[in-house]
């Protein structure tokens, strides 16, 4: 005598293989979607971090009676208020230089020019050079390079 057994036909555990791919790939693509926004607010915040290191250069300057209206990335090293900085997108340390730089008015510090390996915070809708206000600065203000 031959039992009745029951299993599932080979159409269903296909159904239930492109049921999970289709799952999966959506959950990568949300995943790296949300790394590639960390990765953009990591940015910005290094442009703050410079920010808050230019106060301080813009502080111990008004005291020695120098006037400054821009420092450089490479000043801000030098001086030994800002870490080497790690560009979130390449994974690299950015080299101290010229390039990239606050700008001051008297005491506080107003705008940003950030270049990073392959996105920047120097460039205007146009995209033309231009440095960021540190008031309108945000994620959208980011551009490729």
């Amino acid at each position: 005598m031959m039992n009745n057994e029951r299993g599932y036909t080979l159409v269903e555990l296909l159904a239930v293989i492109v049921i999970l791919g289709i799952i999966a790939v959506i959950a990568v693509l949300a995943i790296n979607k949300i790394i590639e926004d960390s990765k953009n607010q990591a940015f910005v915040a290094n442009a703050l971090t410079m920010k808050s290191s230019a106060q301080y250069y813009v502080k111990d300057a008004m005291l020695q009676e120098k006037v400054t209206s821009k420092i450089t990335y490479k000043e801000l090293i030098d001086a030994q208020l800002l870490e080497p900085i790690l560009d979130p997108h390449s994974k690299t340390i950015m080299e101290p230089d010229e390039s990239s730089y606050v700008l001051t008015q008297g005491e506080s510090v107003v705008s940003i020019c950030l270049l990073g390996e392959k996105y920047n915070l120097c460039t205007n809708e146009e995209g033309k050079k231009e440095e960021i206000l540190f008031s309108t600065l945000s994620i959208q203000s980011l551009k490729k390079n």
